[in-house]
């Protein structure tokens, strides 16, 4: 294994721990929002283009963003068990919608707009499902035990896709792009730390921020090919940041 490769792999998780920083700070929801971000799968998604081709990125990315409707139903599920049963059968439980609903997402006959129609469908049948939010907001503590998870995951996957999509292509790693991987870690840490409450006021950040990852998966998959590498990403990277800004503005926190 090579220094750039090194380099590659630790860009991921640092720009987790980052993110995990700012998650004290200003709490679940926030926490929520830089969660959904594409934090691990917008950098491994670059280095996958600059290997393999704009046109591999842009067929693994609209994968990615089609599957985007799994991670929705994996924030469903996950919120609704978790308020009857423990973290571990919720997460479970959320690990197989994510995988019944993403790759069933992923075989059809795709393109950047009806993969967009899906990743919104999702995203809107979350925020409407989702459990309302109660109580008082309480800034997360985020235990080290937590944040070394968080770092591992990120460093695991992103080694994981770059060796397997060579290997496997655009369609096994456009699924793997969008695994929950934050939304495997933050809720457990979350429902056994803070309750179904702060679960619930999580979910929902996630929600909003999955509308950044949405945008910029979708800037790739429609203009990698056309545009070129480098622009593709800047507006890719742009566009994340207006869909967050517009969806945390727009969305109300959905009380009883």
């Amino acid at each position: 294994m090579n220094g750039e490769t090194l380099l590659r792999l630790a860009l991921v998780p640092a720009a987790v721990w980052l993110a995990s920083l700012a998650a004290r700070r200003w709490g679940h929801v926030v926490s929520g929002y830089l969660g959904g971000l594409p934090m691990i799968g917008g950098p491994i998604t670059l280095f996958l283009a600059f290997d393999l081709g704009a046109q591999f990125a842009a067929h693994s990315a609209l994968v990615t963003l089609a599957a985007v409707v799994g991670q929705a139903a994996h924030l469903l599920t996950f919120a609704h068990v978790g308020r009857r049963a423990g973290w571990a059968l919720a997460l479970a439980c959320g690990w197989l919608a994510f995988f019944a609903v993403a790759i069933a997402a992923a075989w059809l006959p795709l393109t950047p707009l009806l993969a967009l129609a899906i990743a919104l469908a999702g995203l809107a049948a979350a925020w409407m499902w989702l459990p309302p939010i109660r109580g008082d907001a309480t800034l997360p503590a985020i235990p080290a035990l937590e944040l070394r998870l968080r770092l591992a995951a990120a460093f695991v996957l992103a080694g994981l896709i770059l060796w397997s999509a060579p290997v496997f292509g655009p369609v096994v790693s456009g699924v793997l792009l969008s695994l929950p991987i934050t939304g495997s870690i933050m809720p457990p840490f979350t429902l056994a730390l803070y309750g179904p409450d702060a679960v619930a006021r999580l979910t929902r950040g996630f929600v909003v921020g999955l509308c950044g990852f949405t945008a910029f998966f979708f800037t790739v998959a429609s203009t990698a090919t056309h545009w070129g590498i480098a622009a593709s990403f800047a507006a890719a990277v742009v566009a994340a940041l207006a869909a967050i800004f517009a969806a945390s503005h727009g969305a109300r926190p959905h009380r009883p």
